[in-house]
């Protein structure tokens, strides 16, 4: 029998309460936490002038909702330390268990005699005739426990059902059991309470909640861009958009105009830092900074403005333009990757490759056909055009190639002795990529047919100047092996074939004095046909090429008619200027007649030997006597001699269903 009763001490409800907020604190602290980790790692050690000059820069404001999550955090904990305290010093109640002896006032090892003479004494004080009116009917109630009590010690039946089921009557004892919540919420003078905090949550809390979560899921990508601004750039993007263009484009995003202030104060400081990067741009290449008809608005005015600030290098002495230039930067680059996703889908190449440009030159803080050795500190336009009549080296790779001698001598005019080492030690953090292999296969086929699942395989590594990629030597039928998967795999000391253990080392972030906070570099990894202008297969992302080779695959139907395809294979850096591939690949398709024919496969099953225990078996079954063994139907069938033929055998069989009719 249970008996339900509220919390009247609070004990149950305190570890309700405490079991509930370590299910949600638990997980979030751990999240941000991690974060936090995963940032502190990431942070780059180079001490170059450059990125000093980036660590005394403001961050990127972190959103609003990061600030109010961490604050509801440690409200929890603050509150989870209370109920944990209260639950401290709480005393458990303690559970009574029906006990005889108890009652009696003995020790569980009295004897017959002491229990006896119990019940005598008791009997004496408590039997109702003995007590006086106004307690005699605590008297009843007492007795008839002691009689109980009594009853179960000396009958042997009775105590028997106690011992196994608690209770004297053989049925198990009575439980209580307690909601876990305090009396005051069920009681009457506090009903009005108590429903106002219940329609608050469930009617007020509880539907913005979840109103807030479907706006944002129908008014963002899950790439977390706003639903309108992909609208914008799907509408505005073309295939022949050029790169000023796609700027244009991008300062009509959505995200500008809700999470970029606008303040008064904005409109001087931004026309005199106009004036500056119109004449920055004039200097440079001769062009004229100026509006189009498409950034009419004050937010686009305003990105437009701080990211040519941001790509020619212009200092921004304002504060406040200063911390939206670093916002908009690191906005901007996730509005590219949106729109490369529409471009890319849609096939166009040339565009897709120019975002991808637009998304080193964001990182880098260069402009347009900027020099990639621009990349490396102290190197500037200026120096670039004095190199440019000593050397026709265009990328950081080959620079560092060359001997040292050979670089003081390039640099000595421009630079000091301590830029010429800077530029040294920042040198080595810009890897170039080296393709070991590059191939299409067909799965189970030699050849590739019209329409086939065609694979790509590229084997494709990442060298710091200076460096040796592991593991160049090629491998044994390295097509093949590629493929299969084989490459991946080595013998252990018996000779079995066993997966190799993958690299656990992941690149590490680029060196981006310009670009606001740390940039953990990716690879796209592009197959077009540049005659056509078209992409054939879709680009896919790549975070993990170091300098132990990496081995991707990527599957693609073949063309549907037969002939000599020529593709470009591209692998485009996201951050880093001159480090992109570009290899032509061609692909032959051969028509299905040409495939080589496929081996007969012989199904006959050759007849078991007479000798064996099949043969005999068989031999059984043609004569019918394995029928009759079972208790079927034929009687004296004569025997087959050994080497008689399948005539015999089917006379006999006649015979037999002669002699059964």
């Amino acid at each position: 029998m249970a008996k339900y009763t509220f919390d009247e001490n609070g004990d149950t409800f305190n570890f309700f309460v405490l079991t509930t907020l370590t299910i949600i604190l638990v997980p979030a602290t751990y999240l941000a936490i991690f974060k936090r980790t995963v940032v502190a790692v990431r942070k780059h050690s180079c001490s170059c002038d450059a990125c000093k000059r980036k660590a005394s820069r403001a961050a990127p404001r972190k959103s609003s909702g990061s600030g109010k999550k961490a604050i509801a955090i440690l409200l929890g904990w603050v509150l989870f330390g209370f109920v944990a305290y209260q639950a401290y010093i709480t005393p458990t109640p303690e559970v009574n268990r029906w006990n005889p002896f108890d009652i009696l006032g003995i020790a569980d090892s009295a004897s017959p005699k002491q229990i006896k003479s119990a019940y005598r004494s008791l009997s004496k004080i408590w039997h109702p005739d003995k007590v006086k009116a106004n307690v005699r009917e605590e008297a009843d109630s007492k007795m008839a426990e002691i009689n109980k009590a009594y009853e179960t010690l000396t009958d042997d039946e009775t105590r028997e059902n106690w011992e196994k089921y608690g209770h004297p009557d053989g049925s198990r004892s009575s439980m209580t059991m307690s909601i876990a919540l305090p009396p005051w919420l069920v009681e009457a003078h506090n009903n009005f309470w108590v429903l106002s905090a219940y329609g608050i949550v469930c009617g007020l809390m509880l539907p913005y909640f979840i109103g807030k979560w479907w706006y944002r899921s129908g008014n963002f990508t899950k790439d977390r861009i706003r639903t309108k601004t992909m609208g914008v750039f799907f509408k505005k993007l073309k295939e022949t958009s050029n790169p000023k263009e796609i700027v244009e484009i991008l300062s009509l995003a959505e995200e500008f105009k809700v999470d970029i202030v606008s303040r008064p104060s904005d409109e001087a400081a931004l026309e005199k830092l106009a004036v500056q990067v119109g004449t920055a741009l004039e200097s440079r290449n001769g062009e004229k900074f100026e509006y189009t008809k498409k950034t009419n608005s004050p937010a686009s005015l305003k990105v437009l403005t701080l990211l040519y600030a941001h790509t020619l290098n212009v200092p921004v002495e304002n504060k406040d333009l200063a911390q939206d230039q670093t916002d908009i930067t690191a906005m901007t680059l996730r509005l590219i990757n949106g729109m490369t996703l529409i471009t890319t889908g849609r096939q166009w190449l040339s565009v897709s490759l120019s975002l991808m440009d637009m998304s080193q030159i964001l990182v880098q803080g260069l402009y347009f056909h900027d020099s990639p050795l621009q990349q490396l500190p102290f190197v500037n336009a200026d120096a670039i055009k004095a190199l440019k009549g000593k050397s026709q080296i265009k990328s950081i790779n080959r620079f560092m190639d060359m001997d040292r001698e050979d670089r003081v001598a390039l640099l000595k005019g421009n630079l000091t002795d301590d830029q010429i080492d800077q530029v040294a030690v920042v040198g080595k953090q810009y890897p170039g990529l080296k393709i070991l292999k590059a191939f299409f296969k067909v799965a189970g086929d030699n050849i590739i047919t019209p329409g086939s699942l065609c694979t790509f395989i590229l084997k494709v590594g990442a060298v710091s100047p200076g460096e040796v990629i592991e593991d160049e030597k090629p491998a044994k039928n390295d097509a093949d092996a590629l493929f299969e998967g084989e490459a991946d795999s080595e013998e252990d000391e018996d000779g079995m074939v066993k997966p190799k253990k993958e690299s656990t080392a992941t690149a590490p972030p680029v060196h981006a004095p310009y670009f606001p906070g740390d940039k953990k570099p990716f690879w796209w990894i592009v197959l077009g046909d540049h005659t056509n202008n078209r992409i054939v297969v879709s680009p896919t992302k790549v975070t993990d090429i170091t300098s132990s080779p990496k081995t991707i695959r990527i599957q693609f139907q073949s063309p549907p008619r037969p002939g000599e395809y020529t593709f470009n294979l591209f692998i485009k850096s996201d951050s880093i200027l001159g480090s992109d591939v570009v290899q032509e690949m061609h692909l032959k398709v051969l028509d299905a007649s040409e495939l080589p024919p496929e081996p007969e496969i012989d199904d006959d099953i050759s007849e078991p030997d007479e000798d064996s225990i099949a043969g005999q078996m068989a031999l059984l079954k043609e004569q019918g006597l394995a029928a009759a063994a079972i208790g079927g139907g034929t009687k004296n069938a004569p025997p087959n001699p050994k080497g008689k033929g399948k005539a015999k055998a089917a006379e006999t069989d006649s015979e037999t269903d002669s002699d059964s009719d």
